[in-house]
This record gives C-alpha cells, structure tokens and sequence, in this order.
C-alpha cells in the first residue's frame, strides 16, 4: 500500500520492489488468483497450520495489492475474489459464535470500494449501517468502538479500542480517501 501511494504521490518506486511484492503473491495465491493465505510455508503443525489455509483476510489483502499492481476490474480472479467477499459480507454474529473480524473487514472494504457497482453496494450497505449502530454515542468513549461490544472483534483483545476505532473510522470514509483505482479523473 505504501509503494502504490508513493507511486501515486509521483514517486519513483524500484521496479524490482513491486516485482517482489507479486512474486510473494504469486506464492501466497490459491484457486489461480482469487485465494490468499498468511504463510505457504508455515510449518504443518497445530500452532502453524493454519496460515497455511486460504482465509478471507487474506485473500482481501491479495487481491487488493493485485489491484495495486495493475490487475483490472476484469481480471476473473480478481471477479471470483470479489464474489467471494460478496458471499461473505460483515456480520456480528453472536457472542457465542461471533464474526465480527475487522481486519478482515478493512481490507475487504477497500477492494469492494475498488470494484465499485454490486459489490461496493452490498458491501457498504451491510457494512455501514452496522459500524454506526455499534458505535459508542455517550460518556468520555463517545465516537469510539468496544473491541468485546456488541460481540468480540477476532482482534479486538490486542489492538484493544483504538486498533477497532481506527479501522472502523477509516472504513466509514473510504469513498473520501480513496481515489477509485478504475476510473479516469481526467474529463
């Protein structure tokens, strides 16, 4: 993300510094492109094995850096990565079984703004709604987030409230801080 904004700031970024960032990727991928996992060559272990697996963070985070690296809105990987974090929008769950996964959740955010039509819509129209009910409207906390309320964030216990503040806020006002990567801003 850091070498897309320099390039987009003007600044000169190593080609051979993007070319890494995708050979990782082409190592990280699953289903041809539309899945990514943590680490391929985590050790096959009960503590390990599971950054093996393609998960949903994951694949936002890939997808989102091969957006960056110049795949299209077409891309049928990048389509069939989409569709699956549209089969997957935000929910809470409940505090026995919940969902609530912010991180995953910052970084599907971006890729259904990039994608922009159906996916942005079902998304944000999931999404927001959901962020602002469960924001906190009273006391010194006011304008923040619990990690635990309304149900546990998966990482809420470590970053604590202002680790899900800042993802919540920078979600709510992606449409303001995100130039749309598809669309020509010169007519």
């Amino acid at each position: 993300m850091a070498l897309k904004s320099a390039q987009m700031a003007g600044l000169e970024v190593p080609p051979e510094a993007l070319a890494k960032v995708s050979q990782w990727l082409d190592v990280a991928q699953a289903d041809g492109g539309s899945r990514y996992r943590y680490n391929p060559y985590a050790a096959d272990t009960p503590e390990q094995r599971e950054g093996r697996r393609p998960n949903l963070a994951m694949t936002a985070e890939g997808l989102l850096m091969r957006m960056y690296l110049g795949w299209q809105q077409d891309n049928p990987a990048l389509v069939a990565g989409a569709r699956l974090l549209q089969d997957n929008l935000p929910q809470l769950g409940t505090p026995d079984e919940p969902a609530r996964d912010s991180y995953y959740w910052y970084y599907a955010t971006q890729v259904m703004f990039q994608m922009q039509g159906a996916y942005w819509t079902a998304w944000n129209n999931r999404l927001a709604p959901m962020l602002v009910q469960s924001q906190t409207t009273s006391g010194p906390l006011a304008g923040s987030w619990h990690p635990d309320r309304p149900v546990r964030d998966r990482w809420g216990k470590d970053g604590g409230r202002h680790y899900i503040t800042t993802l919540n806020l920078l979600m709510l006002e992606v449409t303001y801080r995100h130039l749309p990567l598809y669309q020509d801003l010169t007519r």
